[in-house]
């Protein structure tokens, strides 16, 4: 109930701003600068803010195209608009809130928030979090509860070490298969979600002497063809799939890191639902071994990992 009210004191002049531009919706940029533009009219620093504030952020405006700048002056627009409801006039905003800047700022900073299960549900911006530095490899790792940002050490931090996250690399992978990646965009329907896994098995069975599953878009490609699979009910499917993702997981993920994890996971429960339960087993371990680490015991998905864990060690004590 007290995080109900705390969220409702941002909420409610985003409510107004939303039900006066019915029937369109602004884009999640629009709504997080929004937000930002309400919490700079109040004086409260928030906790995000502990060791950075929003005016200290780096909004590296110089390094930015024109067509770049053109699309985020596009963006202060649109907000201007947004928020008409509750600021008639921006033009009377003190000299700090210039919408321009704060979406060159949020595109530098901005963080996107996942569910449990690594998947992307929104952005958000934490500036303290700011001041971490990129690595290949990281002594830290970043995971979300909700909207609440959780910053995790996988090893031992020495005094003046500074902390990092991992940037990923990329692999060249064939155009085709890259495009077909970047163009899914979120399937609803039953329809929808078989027509995504037509063009990935396609793609799949059409690269299979070509392309290594270690190749990136390879990787994305089982991904979404796993993720297809199982919003059609096909488990034993997704497991083919799945089980093709854990070796270049390993590869690109290597150590203590939540997005192999939360992968472990879901192969363990497929292999679960396949009556597959050593293998389960096997598999929620080392899930389990990482996530303790990543995510912590008090976490959802841990507790979520923990029970189905015990649900298949009570099979076999049974078998």
């Amino acid at each position: 109930m007290k995080k109900r009210k705390e969220a409702w004191q941002d909420h409610k002049q985003e409510c107004k701003c939303l039900k006066s531009i019915k029937p369109n919706f602004p884009p999640d940029s629009v709504r997080l600068a929004g937000r930002i533009v309400f919490k700079l009219l109040r004086p409260s620093v928030c906790l995000s803010e502990k060791l950075y504030s929003f005016s200290d952020l780096q909004s590296n405006t110089e390094q930015l195209s024109e067509e770049m700048k053109e699309g985020l002056r596009h963006l202060a627009q649109t907000l201007q608009l947004y928020l008409k409801a509750e600021i008639q006039d921006a033009s009377q905003l003190p000299p700090a809130i210039d919408f321009f800047q704060i979406f060159t700022k949020v595109t530098c900073n901005c963080f996107t928030i996942s569910n449990g299960e690594m998947q992307d549900v929104g952005v958000g911006l934490y500036p303290s979090m700011s001041l971490l530095n990129h690595s290949c490899d990281p002594n830290c790792v970043i995971v979300f509860e909700g909207y609440q940002l959780l910053l995790r050490s996988i090893q031992e931090i020495q005094i003046g070490e500074e902390d990092a996250e991992k940037l990923a690399g990329e692999e060249h992978a064939w155009k085709e298969v890259k495009d077909a990646v970047n163009g899914v965009r979120c399937p609803k329907s039953k329809e929808e979600w078989e027509q995504v896994l037509a063009r990935c098995q396609n793609l799949l069975s059409s690269n299979a002497d070509r392309l290594p599953d270690t190749n990136i878009y390879q990787l994305k490609m089982l991904d979404c063809a796993m993720d297809a699979c199982i919003n059609l009910g096909s488990w034993e499917k997704a497991l083919n799939y799945g089980s093709r993702t854990l070796g270049p997981y390993r590869l690109y993920y290597p150590g203590f890191h939540p997005l192999r994890a939360v992968q472990l996971m879901r192969v363990g429960k497929l292999q679960y639902s396949q009556d597959m339960f050593p293998q389960a087993l096997e598999t929620l371990k080392q899930a389990y071994n990482i996530m303790k680490v990543t995510h912590g015991a008090d976490h959802s998905l841990m507790q979520a990992l923990m029970e189905l864990k015990e649900q298949c060690e009570a099979v076999m004590r049974v078998q």
